[in-house]
């Protein structure tokens, strides 16, 4: 704890005083009282991660954290696997298999959705601070809460220029939405993605609006893509668009903003899917419907075997149907029912009332049940469906998980959260004012908000799982409501709030 505390103390006075070289419109304090707050509710999650999730293999903010300690292992041994594992590079053979990976619970995903394995991110950070940690998991605590403070804080200034007039709005609106302060200040991959997305805007503000092309500028928008394309690429798909119809809109001083980013975006739609159709021959309604059909399976739990001809499931509670098989192998009682899945056709389930099947398998996932499943059937693959589908997906996005079936206290305290956001923005389009809106940044965060509210209802059946995938753009969501909103109307029909404009 006191290398955490000295990490702190170093942190602090960087933040102090950088920000008095920048000359910031919010007071220094201000800044470190974000800091210091994103600290604490670090610090609780720790605590709530250590009490209430006691299996390390299981909790979050461990189990990337303890397969860590292999990658630090070779730093003493051998440091040129370290640095090949960190890297990236010439890390991906036989011997890194054996040697490290197989050592780890998480450096192979349980479940491959075809997409770059986002686990890697997380635990090479924490191989990287572990060395300078100590030994202390407090202090990759500290060191994720600088990262994610930075990125928000990137957001800050590239918003105050937009709404100089409303820069407390921006600066509490994106430091302190609950869920934000409290899932961006853990050993999570949250953290990561806060710092990716406030540089990304940030460099690209620089660049674009500000002119300033300079090699740490680039560098800067070059990793902050590459961070979003190695953990959560979809986000690419939420912010890219939006930013670049944003240039193009200030570049040429169009009046006709809506028609442009509207234009833009169902050009690219339809550039995917024929791309998906001609190049991939896949059907991409299908895929997003067998995505969202896997990540049902995965949310309902079960046991899950494989041999080289099949996928079987059981129910969680039908463990006692397994008979163990020397070699770390087992087989399913005579009679059992299951769910099968042929590995040359993956897309066809079959269920099987009666089990015949003599063969051995593997177990290779052990699933709890989702606590939180707000849908049991995936959509159909027809376009009628995917658009009958959008609105139900867009209020599952916001509203999920619902007050009245919110289970644990984390989600009664997310549905509350998003009660309050909801009412915020009815308040600023009560109060709004379109002649001096914003109108290009407001598409700007429009856009990426919902596609990524329709990328997480079609695929994302698990209230649980939405409050976190949707975290790290809920300062644009917010941002939609600042940009709209008037202080003079507010200071006209609310005399009482003493409205007071810096």
């Amino acid at each position: 704890m006191i290398a955490a505390l000295i990490y702190i103390i170093l942190f602090s006075l960087l933040i102090f005083f950088f920000k008095k070289k920048q000359n910031s419109s919010i007071p220094r304090w201000m800044y470190l009282t974000a800091f210091l707050s994103k600290i604490i509710c670090g610090f609780f999650l720790t605590y709530i991660y250590t009490n209430y999730y006691p299996d390390r293999k299981t909790a979050d903010i461990y189990k990337y954290y303890d397969d860590a300690k292999v990658i630090d292992s070779a730093l003493e041994r051998h440091p040129a696997d370290y640095v090949k594992i960190i890297s990236g590079i010439g890390n991906d053979n036989l011997y890194f298999d054996t040697t490290y990976y197989a050592k780890m619970n998480n450096w192979y995903k349980r479940y491959d959705f075809g997409t770059y394995n986002d686990n890697h991110t997380i635990i090479r950070f924490n191989a990287l601070v572990m060395p300078i940690a100590f030994g202390s998991f407090h202090v990759h605590t500290v060191f994720m809460c600088m990262l994610s403070f930075i990125g928000l804080s990137a957001l800050v200034f590239v918003f105050i220029q937009f709404f100089p007039q409303k820069k407390w709005l921006v600066f509490l609106s994106v430091f302190f939405v609950p869920s934000v302060l409290f899932w961006g200040s853990g050993v999570l991959k949250e953290g990561i993605l806060l710092f990716s997305i406030g540089i990304l805007i940030y460099s690209f503000y620089k660049i674009a609006f500000l002119k300033r092309t300079n090699v740490l500028t680039i560098l800067l928008l070059i990793l902050s893509l590459l961070l979003l394309l190695i953990n959560k690429n979809y986000l690419l798909l939420c912010l890219v668009p939006p930013l670049l119809c944003l240039y193009i809109v200030w570049k040429f001083n169009t009046k006709k903003t809506g028609l442009i980013f509207l234009g833009f975006h169902a050009l690219l739609i339809l550039i995917g899917f024929v791309s998906v159709k001609l190049i991939l021959h896949k059907d991409p309604l299908k895929i997003i419907s067998h995505k969202q059909r896997d990540f049902i399976n995965l949310s309902r739990g079960g046991i899950f075997l494989l041999n080289n001809s099949n996928l079987l499931r059981i129910e969680p509670e039908e463990k006692n149907n397994l008979i163990e098989m020397p070699g770390d192998s087992c087989k399913l009682k005579q009679g059992a029912k299951h769910m099968r899945w042929s590995l040359d056709n993956f897309n066809d389930t079959l269920f099987v009332a009666s089990n015949t099947d003599s063969g051995t398998y593997k177990m290779i996932w052990d699933l709890p049940k989702a606590g939180s499943l707000i849908q049991n059937e995936a959509i159909s693959t027809d376009i009628g469906s995917f658009i009958a589908f959008a609105p139900k997906a867009l209020y599952n996005s916001m509203m999920q998980p619902a007050i009245t079936k919110a289970r644990s206290l984390i989600e009664k305290m997310a549905a509350i959260e998003n009660i309050f956001l909801v009412l915020f923005l009815i308040f600023c389009f009560a109060f709004s004012d379109f002649k001096n809106t914003n109108i290009p940044v407001l598409n700007m965060c429009v856009y990426a908000v919902l596609i990524l509210f329709l990328i997480i209802g079609y695929t994302t059946p698990v209230a649980g799982a939405i409050v976190r995938y949707k975290m790290p753009l809920l300062p644009l969501l917010l941002m939609i409501g600042i940009n709209v909103l008037s202080i003079e109307k507010i200071k006209r029909f609310l005399p009482f709030l003493k409205t007071k404009e810096n």
